[in-house]
């Protein structure tokens, strides 16, 4: 009966604004942090200095959008309610 470790949320649905899913490519994340200083709301970083999200609906559409456009190598993926990728544009 030990402590259930729990993978940090990389992807995770939105139930207000425009932005209806989030996904951090941890794959691609190199730990600058930036996310965490526009929405530390939203975002924070694990033991192995990766980006996740804590709470997808803790902060509005333009904060949100603003931490993915702070990340150096976009590893934040915004998508509408139709699924369509808002950011980064492909």
């Amino acid at each position: 009966m030990g402590v259930e470790s729990k993978e940090p949320l990389a992807d995770a649905p939105r139930k207000i604004g425009n932005i209806r899913r989030i996904v951090v490519d941890r794959t691609a994340c190199i730990g600058a942090r930036s996310c965490v200083l526009v929405s530390s709301k939203i975002f924070a970083m694990d033991d192995q200095n990766l980006a996740y999200i804590l709470d997808p609906d803790a902060d509005d559409d333009e904060n949100l959008k603003l931490a993915a456009q702070s990340c150096p190598v976009l590893a934040i993926h915004l998508y509408n309610e139709d699924g369509k990728k808002i950011f980064p544009e492909e």
